[in-house]
């Protein structure tokens, strides 16, 4: 496909106009948080719609971009783990593009990014736009390599790395500004590094093994005796308030010298994952404790480092212009055991949890918020994925893309917009580490199992209108009636593995 150029560039008095304005404003600023194992029954606005009763775990400042923006109910992560999500998220390309499909990707790993994609920061960068990383990587990277007979002599494995210099991150992915967890608050390096450079908690930090008891595995729901190197000083309770510190800080700064440039931030939490390590207290609202267990506290932290960038946004008087989107990376986690014996279900309903291709697995909450552009309190049932992101922002920021780098995204703003006939995808693809995958196809949902995505086996058929939580008693793949639509779809998912871009032709013209 040729390279596209989005009609819905800002400056557009097409979109504005739609809502009465008829006033082209500047290019809008763009943030995008990324939860970290948050479903979609994590929201509080989701346990009430479910449930008809009070959530558990209160989340007022997502609840209140629910009501201020459009809300997705059919949205999917870019893959139900992790690594891959990142990976999607950033390129806009499902993983199995990438030389690693799915897995965790450890600090050491290749990323894929170059020379194959591109990111949402340098498209954004490339439209003039500021770009700044905060948060979780969390898909691979590098440090420094130096002599190995001089570094770390108590830790063979870290001989020949500088930790101190990142070599392969944010920054050369088209941030400008990074303050980074490479790999979140539960692997190696346990360190935050600022443009690359490992930034010291204390003057006295220096690097050494962090035990379970300081990284707070000791207490987490499992690997209890994890030990990996880190800053002398690390304390994960700190992760959020220095996050949410920095970027508002960020916000502050690049308001203050360049108000005219439009700026792109991505903000990658660690909230919720484990080993759950809530504060204290996070902008004068109490957080530990305060939940029926410590994973409901972190989602509580999470929304109140929501609703820290949104404060930050409105005090500089810009949020009446700024396209901003929340989501997650997967599927949530199993709840606290005293959160679920309260009717708390990260999963909404669904079944199966982070790292499962049943809807569970992958299934997130998805808001968008663009005063005067997007209506407050609406809804939209058409299937999107978080890799849409990209698609989105480029056109946003009036950029071109190149769909062989950009493989799988879709641009949302026709959808923001309710613009009429506008559609999400007509396929999505879902793969997880065992070797299962499943394509999503309108209400109908096949699960294949294959190593790395070759020699498939449909293993089941499901129509979610009527099996909306894939019982295998209703499993409809030996049904006669059904093995034509099996084989169409077995095909469909083999031809979006084998082909770069192939399902752009399932996926209407952004």
């Amino acid at each position: 496909m040729k390279n596209i150029k989005n009609r819905w560039a800002l400056c557009s008095l097409i979109v504005l106009g739609s809502f009465g304005t008829g006033i082209a404003k500047p290019q809008p600023n763009i943030v995008v948080v990324l939860a970290d194992d948050v479903g979609p029954g994590d929201i509080g606005f989701y346990h009430r719609e479910r449930t008809g009763e009070k959530e558990r775990i209160p989340t007022p400042n997502i609840d209140r971009l629910i009501s201020e923006g459009m809300r997705f109910d059919d949205a999917h992560s870019a893959a139900p783990l992790c690594a891959p999500s990142r990976f999607g998220m950033l390129t806009g390309s499902y993983s199995y593009r990438n030389y690693q499909p799915y897995g965790v990707w450890g600090t050491w790993n290749e990323t894929g990014v170059d020379p194959k994609f591109t990111t949402s920061a340098r498209i954004a960068k490339a439209a003039g736009y500021a770009t700044a990383f905060f948060g979780k990587s969390g898909m691979g990277g590098d440090f420094k390599v130096v002599d190995a007979d001089t570094q770390f002599p108590w830790a063979e494995r870290y001989k020949k790395y500088d930790l101190a210099d990142r070599t392969n991150g944010p920054n050369q992915w088209g941030f400008d500004y990074s303050f980074e967890l490479p790999a979140g608050i539960q692997n190696m390096p346990f360190a935050f590094y600022e443009n690359g450079r490992w930034m010291p908690l204390k003057p006295d930090s220096t690097w050494k093994l962090i035990g379970p008891k300081q990284n707070a595995y000791a207490a987490s729901r499992k690997h209890n005796d994890l030990t990996q190197i880190g800053d002398s000083n690390w304390d994960p309770t700190l992760a959020g308030p220095m996050l949410a510190g920095k970027a508002q800080a960020y916000i502050q700064r690049q308001t203050a010298a360049s108000p005219d440039q439009p700026f792109f931030v991505y903000y990658c939490t660690q909230a919720a994952h484990i080993p759950h390590t809530p504060p204290a207290e996070l902008d004068g609202v109490k957080i530990a404790g305060t939940t029926p267990g410590p994973h409901g506290d972190m989602i509580k932290e999470l929304d109140v480092q929501v609703g820290m960038l949104i404060k930050s946004l409105k005090k500089a008087g810009i949020y009446d212009n700024t396209l901003f989107i929340f989501t997650s990376d997967n599927g949530g986690l199993a709840a606290d055991p005293a959160a679920e014996a309260l009717g708390h279900d990260p999963t909404n309903g669904w079944n199966g949890l982070k790292g499962a291709v049943r809807e569970g697995g992958h299934r997130i909450p998805f808001v968008a918020v663009w005063p005067g552009v997007i209506e407050p309190g609406s809804q939209s049932n058409e299937t999107i994925t978080a890799l849409d992101v990209v698609a989105t922002i480029a056109a946003v920021a009036g950029q071109e893309i190149s769909r062989e780098q950009v493989m799988d995204s879709v641009n949302l703003m026709p959808l923001l917009t309710q613009e009429k006939g506008a559609k999400g995808h007509a396929v999505l693809v879902h793969y997880s580490q065992s070797g299962s995958a499943a394509l999503r196809q309108d209400e109908w949902k096949l699960h294949v199992h294959g190593k790395n995505l070759k020699n498939l086996t449909p293993k089941h058929l499901y129509n979610l209108k009527t099996n909306p939580i894939e019982d295998e008693a209703k499993d409809l793949l030996s049904n006669p009636e059904y093995a034509e639509r099996a084989q169409r779809m077995l095909k469909t998912l083999q031809r979006s593995i084998k082909e770069p871009t192939a399902t752009q032709a399932f996926l209407p013209a952004p």
